[in-house]
């Protein structure tokens, strides 16, 4: 049968999505249980901003590797909550930098011991030596696909 072909085992796409949905959901059990109001998608939005702040809303697309509607719409929920701030450009009204306020920082200085356990979980039980490789060949595949002059960092 052809759909025998498609084997989860051997689909590293689908793995990886298995594992990032786990981690996601547990983050989200966690935010919810310490009556955080935010989306773990909202504020995945906030780390790029928390380390370089007035970032341009379409280079924060880019460092979200997410399409301009979803990222104005995460941009709008999280400027209603008052964690971020829209300016425009001095030198093009049209673009819009994105500014981190004192309670989105707050925030995730706040929930990121969280985002640590949630990360980890998942790694419990694991030899340590097996987790290095998966994250070495992870970051292999991941690496040449980065725009090196964005936020990510090479840790």
């Amino acid at each position: 049968m052809v759909i025998e072909k498609l084997n989860p085992r051997e689909s590293l796409g689908f793995l990886t999505w298995k594992v990032s949905r786990m981690i996601t959901s547990d983050l989200a059990a966690r935010f919810t249980e310490a009556g955080v109001d935010v989306t773990v998608e909202q504020w995945r939005a906030l780390l790029p901003l928390f380390k370089l702040d007035g970032l341009t809303q379409g280079r924060l697309c880019e460092v979200l590797s997410q399409e301009k509607t979803g990222v104005s719409r995460l941009v709008a929920a999280l400027e209603k909550r008052g964690l971020v701030r829209r300016e425009p450009s001095k030198d093009d009204r049209r673009v819009k930098h994105i500014f981190i306020t004192d309670a989105g920082r707050a925030l995730v200085e706040s929930t990121v011991d969280m985002a640590i356990a949630s990360r980890d979980k998942p790694l419990e039980g694991l030899p340590p030596e097996d987790v290095d490789v998966c994250r070495r060949v992870l970051w292999q595949i991941i690496e040449p696909t980065l725009c090196h002059g964005c936020v990510e960092e090479k840790n």
